[in-house]
């Protein structure tokens, strides 16, 4: 016998929960926006931080698109999570893939009307986001280059991350209503910088101390360089806003990538420890982000 709407409905939320934790992913994300946020006030001159209902509205807006990406990867993943990760909803068939499409559908109804009533700019770069996560799940299904090189993969996926700092960007600009400030690009190219450190590092690991099946950044250049370049790209991130800033807190998150890769080299542990020591300096930068605009 067919399931009850009210059936599948529960079981959709009761999956989302599970793979997108709602207080967890809001706590991030508002951190996320309110940092960047107060640095493009910084950069205009102000006094940086400055909370407000449509910044709220901002960050729920991010954490939406969020929702819908974290989706379609889970739609994107399902051959892959039968064989590594039997255990996820989609693949025990606690959901279903319609069930999951009528998700999507909602919320992309809901982020693109709320978001047309306060700027269409707005709507257009969520509207980007996402089909450009659809474009990904295209692609990963059928070129077998993207399928192969994890590097490929970021290079192209990494513009969701871009269209996030985007949106920040320019709903700032409307809610201040200063023109945008090209120095805005330079911060998001930053948060972008910030995001590959933790991307590659969590994803970097010695052989033999990984799952089978699992896919790694440093299984393509080498455990070595692939720590290599998940520093430097934090180095990136420091130095940009170091240069814009004249802050040298900024310092900090890079002298904690410093003994992240130190302890890489030095211990060899399994991956999880370098992705946690990876997670602190991202979030460490955050909160240099909120320091400097908050005085």
């Amino acid at each position: 016998m067919s399931r009850t709407v009210m059936e599948r409905a529960r079981a959709t939320l009761r999956f989302s929960v599970q793979r997108y934790p709602p207080l967890f992913y809001l706590l991030v994300i508002t951190l996320w926006c309110v940092s960047l946020d107060g640095m493009f006030g910084v950069l205009d001159g102000d006094r940086g931080l400055a909370f407000s209902p449509d910044l709220l509205h901002v960050a729920l807006s991010i954490f939406g698109v969020g929702y819908f990406m974290r989706i379609v990867d889970e739609l994107r993943d399902y051959e892959y999570d039968l064989v590594h990760n039997p255990n996820r909803g989609l693949a025990k068939g606690d959901v279903s893939f319609g069930d999951l499409y009528v998700a999507l559908g909602l919320n992309a109804a809901v982020l693109l009307g709320t978001n047309l009533a306060v700027s269409w700019v707005r709507a257009a770069i969520l509207l980007g986001i996402m089909v450009h996560a659809l474009v990904l799940w295209a692609l990963e299904k059928h070129w077998g280059a993207y399928q192969r090189s994890m590097f490929l993969m970021i290079g192209i996926a990494i513009q969701l991350h871009v269209g996030h700092g985007l949106y920040v960007w320019v709903a700032h600009a409307e809610r201040t209503g200063r023109p945008l400030n090209p120095q805005g690009l330079l911060a998001i190219l930053a948060m972008v910088f910030l995001y590959l450190h933790w991307e590659v590092m969590r994803k970097t690991a010695w052989p033999g101390t990984t799952k089978p099946g699992e896919k790694l950044y440093s299984d393509e250049v080498g455990s070595a360089a692939s720590a290599v370049i998940a520093f430097a790209v934090m180095a990136g991130a420091s130095g940009l806003y170091l240069w814009l800033t004249r802050s040298w807190l900024f310092l900090l998150p890079l002298g904690m990538a410093v003994i992240n890769l130190t302890l890489f080299f030095k211990n060899r542990r399994p991956r999880g420890v370098s992705g946690k020591l990876a997670a602190r300096s991202y979030f460490a930068f955050l909160f240099v982000m909120l320091l400097c605009s908050s005085f």
